[in-house]
């Protein structure tokens, strides 16, 4: 499992491709950067760092802090996680998805506060925080999502049909919104195409979000504040919008790795790490 993760980034790294539209500014000096995620009460963003191996439990992941215009602010904020993906940020604690287990860290020191283990879980990757404090993680190597709930870590729902390739989250009204990688079924290097699957936080239904079909390769999933969503497809490298119903129409191309994104819609920005180019960029959207 692991080979096959890296051997795909390592893919992904040899067609690297630059950023094209809108950019307002990019950040380099990263190592696997795959997620970003925004702070209300500092203005700060976080930056998830896989390391030189997203599956290895080798301790070499670790948050950077930059600022909303894209300046350094603390390389190593956090360090001593393993492969640090998708995260979210309640209150005062950010959640982080790492491998097997959800890591909470007190936003006002930078100190790791919990970790909460997934028992069984493959590949843990991406955070979502709903109003009323649940957290949700995907697992997309095992087509799960998991629930925090009152300090307790436990399976919300899997399947197989309708969540393999689970990825990107996003909590909107009563719904859980995934952003399919794709089949997985052939190996990365057969990867299919995944839709956005919508999932009813109360009955857990699940029902397509957009037209009928495959969206691409998805990674992050984000409000576009017009009645839909901002995509991020990893492997084509592409910023896509998505409206419910709809036929997804590219807004960027910001190369190929394109991961887990944040929106910040007061300064009309989408927030994108670029794995393997070590680069974070940000591309104006309207």
């Amino acid at each position: 499992m692991r080979t096959t993760l890296t051997a795909l980034c390592l893919a992904l790294a040899a067609g690297t491709a630059q950023a094209e539209g809108t950019v307002a500014w990019t950040l380099d000096g990263f190592t696997m950067p795959e997620s970003v995620a925004a702070d209300p009460a500092s203005g700060m963003l976080y930056v998830s760092n896989m390391g030189k191996d997203p599956m290895a439990k080798d301790g070499d992941g670790y948050i950077a802090r930059i600022t909303a215009d894209g300046k350094l602010d603390k390389a190593d904020w956090v360090t001593g996680l393993d492969g640090p993906k998708g995260m979210d940020v309640v209150g005062t604690r950010l959640y982080v998805a790492d491998i097997d287990q959800l890591v909470e860290i007190d936003t006002t020191t930078g100190q790791v506060t919990n970790r909460y283990p997934a028992a069984g879980a493959k590949l843990l990757n991406d955070v979502a925080a709903a109003p009323d404090g649940r957290v949700f993680v995907s697992d997309t190597l095992d087509a799960a999502i998991y629930m925090l709930d009152a300090g307790e870590l436990s399976l919300f729902v899997q399947d197989a049909a309708m969540l393999g390739g689970a990825n990107g989250l996003l909590v909107t009204g009563g719904t859980l919104l995934v952003a399919d990688l794709g089949d997985l079924s052939g190996g990365f290097e057969n990867i299919k195409p995944g839709p956005v699957v919508e999932v009813d936080l109360v009955t857990k239904a699940m029902t397509l979000y957009g037209a009928d079909g495959p969206v691409g390769m998805l990674d992050g999933i984000e409000l576009d504040g017009a009645g839909g969503v901002l995509l991020t497809d990893n492997i084509q490298g592409k910023l896509l919008n998505l409206k419910p119903g709809g036929i997804a129409t590219e807004v960027a191309a910001v190369g190929s790795g394109a991961a887990d994104l944040e929106v910040l819609p007061e300064q009309g920005l989408a927030v994108i790490p670029v794995t393997p180019a070590n680069q974070i960029v940000a591309v104006k959207i309207d």
